[in-house]
């Protein structure tokens, strides 16, 4: 459906939504005007007359359709009421049933529901996760508090079950079956909201026995953001509780980073520029940085990065105060303008004095999609001879964003413009659900392969020799609970997890002792999981009959099956660093 036709039908039913009643009550006021008016004239024609409540009384008859069934000839006032009077009170009477049965039906959707999302919130991003796990074919439950939303309408026709209620009340959680979710999205525009959604969550699977409930909340705010991402992989209070967070600029950081291919073998730009230091602008810096480290072994070579914002040196020197490391590994040069100013529209910032450091990138990260374009077609009148890509944010792919898509645009002057729609490229069911626990569940699946090899596998290994998507669902769930259960091992030597501010944090070694200690409870904590999951002891391995040899204690277990765990333990600095976060010791 196009975007326009779809606008004109979200418009038109939101308008019928408002006005459906007047419109109904102004309609029944005329039909028994029109059928007083018709009788009265019948009457005349007929050489009668009757009083003004036996005219009435016939009018109000047309309602059950028994006074309309007269001889003719019958004038057009009462033509038209004797139809219009019984269609209206068919509609009204079929409307009522409508919403009667679509009551009851989503009673007993929800009483038989299991395995189901919930999607709290439904703005724009809510909308486009409501679509995207329909065409997945998972039900999904909607908490909306809004009743004259534009969505509720299309979420029911996708076959969602809505539920009209305050998402932070645990009792519209209830209502929403929370304890048989599977998974529980907060995407409401407060940031508050939607971390009390989270804790009222944890309350109430408490007790959960089997399955696990995946809490995702969007958190804008950094400060809040960071505070709960320790909490994300800290010391969680049950099995059947699991918290994800996902913040849409971290995550188009990322992918605005990775939108414009690589050029001539080089896998990350020397110098980039920064356009609009907001939210998404300050995260595509950090990115970068930390994308220019991985990638780039020397440590004398430094990004350079241009960031342009009309608060650009207060913004600078708080990154560096936050980020202290910042300076060893990139020059940020702040250059304090408006897109409108001609100190921009000259560009001289776009050629560095050193000759051999122009910009080869442009993030355009401003928050208004007009102002976006304008600052980046500004850029490409200065660049006929120098070819960089620059790259626009825009809200979604529509709108401004289709005059940089696939048409006249992607050829000639305008190659080298290329828009990138952050709720569209961000509010996907696949990158949500590919939150922090899953990057590190990939991760300890990675190392796991790196350090076997099919010559040595045996029966229960060897179906978990493949790679992380054809991995069976219950190995897969078994990396998810390794990685959420990380804080607990860190715990016993005295460390916890924070977020990542050390750059080196990854380089960290663990004493023998430290290792010995984690190698031991990890142990404890596999075996526990496995005798929940009816494995037993035995010499011999059986995949099929759920027999394992290492469901011994830690003493009794042999040396190479030991060794596997330190391994593990020493490998958790870089497998945390890559998702982000660092160790710190008490």
């Amino acid at each position: 459906m196009s975007p326009t036709k779809s606008s004109w039908r979200q418009n038109l039913r939101h308008w019928w939504q408002d006005m459906k009643w007047p419109v109904l009550i102004a309609l029944a006021i005329f039909s028994l005007v029109l059928g007083y008016v018709g009788f009265a004239r019948y009457a005349a024609a007929r050489g009668e007359s009757p009083t003004f409540l036996d005219l009435l009384y016939q009018t109000l008859q047309l309602i059950s359709m028994n006074s309309g069934s007269v001889p003719g000839p019958i004038n057009w006032q009462l033509q038209v009421a004797r139809f219009l009077i019984p269609a209206l009170t068919v509609y009204t009477a079929l409307s009522a049933l409508a919403l009667i049965f679509s009551k009851q039906m989503q009673v007993i959707k929800l009483w038989r529901i299991k395995d189901h999302v919930i999607i709290c919130g439904l703005g724009r991003k809510g909308a486009l996760l409501v679509e995207q796990f329909r065409a997945m074919d998972m039900d999904v439950v909607v908490l909306e508090q809004d009743e004259g939303n534009d969505w509720l309408e299309i979420s029911r026709e996708l076959g969602a079950v809505v539920l009209i209620g305050e998402a932070s009340d645990p009792d519209s959680l209830r209502q929403a079956r929370v304890d048989r979710a599977k998974y529980l999205i907060a995407v409401m525009g407060d940031d508050g909201a939607n971390a009390e959604v989270a804790v009222h969550a944890e309350e109430l699977v408490q007790g959960r026995t089997t399955g696990v409930l995946t809490c995702l909340i969007h958190i804008v705010d950094p400060q809040l953001y960071d505070l709960l991402r320790e909490k994300e992989l800290g010391d969680q209070n049950q099995s059947g509780y699991r918290l994800e967070l996902f913040n849409i600029y971290v995550r188009g950081a990322r992918l605005i980073l990775q939108s414009v291919g690589d050029r001539g073998g080089q896998v990350t730009p020397s110098h980039i520029l920064v356009i609009g230091m907001g939210k998404l602008g300050e995260s595509v810096v950090l990115h970068a940085i930390k994308q220019w480290r991985e990638n780039n072994l020397s440590k004398n070579d430094r990004l350079q990065i241009t960031v342009i914002d009309r608060d650009a040196q207060l913004k600078a020197e708080s990154l560096c105060v936050r980020f202290p490391q910042l300076e060893q590994v990139c020059n940020v040069v702040p250059l304090q303008m408006e897109v409108n100013s001609p100190d921009y529209l000259r560009a001289e910032f776009l050629r560095s004095p050193s000759e051999h450091n122009d910009v080869e990138r442009v993030y355009v990260c401003l928050d208004d999609d007009s102002l976006g374009l304008h600052a980046g077609l500004s850029l490409l009148q200065q660049m006929k001879t120098h070819k960089v890509p620059v790259v626009i944010r825009m809200v979604e792919d529509t709108g401004l964003a289709t005059l940089l898509g696939d048409g006249d645009t992607s050829q000639g002057k305008f190659k080298e413009l290329h828009a990138f729609g952050l709720l569209d490229q961000t509010c996907t069911a696949d990158l949500l659900l590919g939150g922090t626990h899953e990057v590190l569940a990939r991760e300890l699946h990675s190392v796991y392969l790196s350090e076997q090899t099919l010559d040595n596998g045996i029966a229960e290994q060897s179906e978990a020799l493949v790679p992380w998507e054809q991995l069976p669902e219950r190995l897969k769930e078994s990396n998810r609970v390794q990685a959420a259960n990380i804080g607990k091992t860190l715990a016993e030597t005295g460390c916890s997890i924070a977020q990542m501010r050390d750059w080196e944090a990854g380089e960290l070694d663990f004493s023998p002792q430290e290792v010995e200690v984690m190698s031991s409870k990890e142990h404890e904590r596999w075996c526990r999981q496995r005798k929940q999951a009816g494995w037993i002891y035995g010499p011999e391995r059986d995949a099929d009959k759920k027999i394992n040899p290492d469901l011994v204690e830690w003493d009794e277990l042999p040396e190479d099956e030991k060794e596997k765990n330190r391994r593990f333990v020493r490998g958790l600095p870089r497998s945390l660093a890559r998702a982000g976060f660092q160790i710190e010791r008490y």
